[in-house]
């Protein structure tokens, strides 16, 4: 009996070991989903600004699209820290801004859609849905993971 007990995992060390590298992994995947709408974008901002900037248009597509999820970044990031800086009105202005970029982000996504396909432009709608939602509820879910966290402030000594 007992070298069943010596050889059992103990489940309460591996599940704190893994949610001690949750934030890191959900700021990874927001990244990751941020980079993935700005390809997206890249191709659409260079398609839409063609007629007018026909050699510059990728150049253009490319700052419009970078400005906008760094944009989106940046307000994650102050936004998890305001929340656990205890200036929940700033994380909220900043909670609040990225919602306005997914709102200008989904409001494009009929668009670039049918930009990729006129027939089967509902599929790729729907990844480019969840690909902009995801990113929003990792940053809601960043917030509420790192809450707590002292960001930036060492720990007063006892």
């Amino acid at each position: 009996m007992s070298s069943i007990n010596s050889n059992q995992i103990d489940l309460t060390k591996v599940m704190s070991s893994i949610s001690s590298f949750a934030p890191i992994a959900l700021l990874v995947c927001a990244i990751l989903s941020f980079i993935t709408i700005g390809i997206f974008c890249v191709d659409y901002y260079e398609e839409l600004l063609k007629p007018r900037f026909t050699n510059s248009a990728r150049g253009i597509a490319i700052l419009v699209a970078v400005l906008q999820e760094l944009i989106r970044f940046g307000l994650l990031v102050a936004s998890v820290r305001d929340f656990s800086d205890s200036k929940p009105l700033n994380g909220w202005l900043g909670l609040l801004g990225s919602l306005g970029l997914v709102w200008h982000d989904m409001s494009l996504c009929s668009d670039v859609a049918v930009a990729y396909s006129e027939t089967n432009f509902g599929a790729y709608e729907m990844l480019f849905y969840f690909l902009i939602l995801i990113g929003f509820l990792l940053e809601i879910r960043l917030v509420l993971t790192v809450k707590g966290a002292r960001l930036g402030k060492p720990v007063a000594a006892s």
